[in-house]
């Protein structure tokens, strides 16, 4: 290259970016105006608005768009490049009339075409005029127009969207509540779009798989945002056209639904639309969980009636491997996934007192006994007491409030559902399990050994050498154990029984159960308590009452008395 060939091509090189330092400052300002909304803002005219719109030449969009799926329309910008010497760039909009204007090419009719299309016959054209030289046609700016949504929104109307955004981006605009102002400022700030997930929610009243697209064309499209949101896939989520109208029905779950329930990532009631199967019903819910067993599943389809239910089982591995046929479903239809049973987990169990190594050892389910437990913890010291030790299990799965409802239905006496109640509260906090610990360890009856469940709590006792006496007794407290003798001799030990005690109604609590039992039913062991209650104090006239009554009966009997005698002479 020649002195005089490389002054032209540096000036022509100036000339390029000289030219562009107006753009690059339009398109920073145009950046701000993007910010400032996209609906209309106060105190602006529609017409100020809209031009605005026109001007913008940045947007922030979700991702490349797709040549073979965008629709060349009046408004766009393009950059037209062609590569001779010197080289040349346009920026070129698409008329109201659907053609581009190449300087130094001529007029191109571009309307009604794909993207793709589009770039083809604009280069025919170009390497037409220029043949010894390449060319690109590029989409610049995107163009903005109106769109009416209508049906179940927060605002009915024209919502201003670009050209690449796609059906939920209007329903989007049309639920938010915010002020343009606001919105973008919020936007700017997070330098992000809105994500009209958020928005367009699955919880609102409006369908998000029946929504309807009318194209000023006459033709229509049915969109899925449920799928879409799932598989990305946009033949559920169009694209937008200049002048559609989307319509948003209400969302119809009461009849027209489908359940997916056990062990998937998303449990709950889809909408049903046409179409839905298996798969497309597992996808809704997310795929199926960690702990799932897609070889069983089960199908529940009511029949027409809705009066009883069909049951089908199926397995689901090979439908979604497509190894089986998938199978469609109507409305109604629940599709059950069973979960795997682990039974690897962290069982345990916890022993403590008199023990030589307390603490948490790890069982197996059905498998690990009581005699086994000892003898990992070393075995009892010498001063346990087995016939005060005991077992507590807790109910999990107990709930005071329902099990009161429950046993309401007895119509037990207020009495015995005071009594009933308290022992059904102790129950549910600790459950005490009946080991027989002095069977299974000093009389060596393995048949009476249990074996132990996850969360057991031991506690094996120690040995008091004392039996405590209180109540009404002289002097209530600890005595000293005296094997094989009976409750009168702890009581006479305790100083004998006061005045106001009941001898009738000493009672032995047991120190392994808790248990109140009469004398006559129970040895007095070591830790064991007695209890000699209180006569209750009653006032002169509960004694005149029932003295009444007793002579009231006497008199009773005495008169039938002297009939039968009378009678029978």
């Amino acid at each position: 290259m020649n002195h005089k060939a490389r002054m032209q091509f540096v000036a022509v090189s100036l000339l390029v970016i000289l030219s562009n330092v107006p753009l690059v400052a339009q398109l920073a300002g145009d950046q701000d105006q993007l910010m400032n909304g996209r609906q209309q803002n106060q105190g602006q005219s529609q017409l100020q608005y809209q031009q605005n719109l026109q001007n913008l030449k940045l947007a922030m969009m979700e991702g490349p768009i797709d040549p073979k799926e965008y629709l060349v329309g009046p408004g766009d910008i393009y950059s037209v490049n062609i590569w001779v010497s010197p080289p040349l760039n346009f920026e070129i909009p698409v008329t109201p009339e659907g053609t581009v204007i190449i300087p130094t090419v001529g007029e191109v009719d571009v309307a009604g075409m794909h993207l793709d299309e589009a770039k083809e016959k604009v280069l025919r054209d170009i390497r037409r005029r220029y043949v010894g030289g390449t060319a690109s046609f590029t989409l610049l700016v995107p163009r903005i127009f109106a769109v009416t949504v209508q049906g179940v929104v927060k605002n009915e109307g024209t919502v201003y969207v670009q050209a690449g955004e796609r059906v939920d981006e209007a329903i989007a605009l049309a639920n938010t509540t915010q002020t343009a102002t606001s919105k973008e400022q919020g936007l700017a700030e997070t330098g992000r779009r809105h994500e009209p997930y958020l928005i367009v929610k699955r919880d609102s009243v409006g369908s998000l798989r029946r929504i309807l697209v009318r194209h000023k064309d006459g033709t229509s499209s049915q969109v899925d945002l449920e799928r879409y949101f799932i598989r990305k896939d946009s033949k559920y989520n169009p694209l937008l056209l200049d002048g559609d109208v989307v319509i948003v029905p209400r969302l119809k779950t009461e009849t027209d639904f489908i359940g997916v329930y056990g062990a998937v990532n998303r449990e709950g009631t889809f909408e049903f639309v046409p179409g839905d199967s298996v798969v497309s019903a597992v996808e809704m819910a997310k795929g199926l969980s960690v702990d799932a067993d897609s070889g069983a599943a089960e199908l529940y389809r009511p029949d027409e009636t809705g009066d009883s239910l069909h049951i089908t089982k199926f397995n689901l591995r090979t439908v979604l491997a497509h190894q089986s046929s998938d199978i469609a479903l109507r409305p109604g239809d629940r599709v059950i996934v069973k979960a795997r049973v682990d039974l690897r987990r962290d069982s345990k169990v916890y022993i403590e007192g008199a023990i030589r190594r307390p603490g948490y050892y790890p069982i197996t389910r059905d498998s690990t006994t009581l005699s086994s437990l000892v003898g990992w913890a070393g075995g009892f010291r010498d001063d346990a007491n087995l016939s005060a030790s005991r077992i507590l299990r807790k109910d999990r799965s107990s709930d005071r409030m329902w099990e009161r409802l429950e046993n309401a239905r007895g119509n037990t006496r207020q009495e015995d559902s005071v009594t009933y109640q308290l022992e059904s509260n102790i129950r549910m906090d600790e459950e005490s399990v009946g080991a027989d610990f002095v069977g299974i360890f000093q009389r060596n009856d393995r048949t009476k050994d249990i074996y132990l469940h996850d969360g057991d709590h031991i506690i094996i006792a120690v040995r008091k050498g004392a039996v405590y006496v209180f109540g009404e007794v002289v002097q209530p407290g600890y005595v000293e154990y005296a094997p094989n003798k009976d409750f009168e001799y702890y009581l006479g030990k305790a100083g004998g029984i006061t005045v106001d005690g009941i001898h009738g109604g000493v009672r032995v609590i047991k120190a392994g159960s808790r248990q109140w039992l009469s004398p006559s039913e129970t040895t007095i062991d070591d830790g064991d308590y007695v209890w000699v209650p209180k006569e209750p104090y009653r006032p002169l006239i509960y004694y005149m009452q029932v003295y009444t009554t007793v002579f009231g009966i006497l008199g009773t009997l005495a008169t039938i008395a002297v009939l039968v005698v009378q009678v029978t002479k």
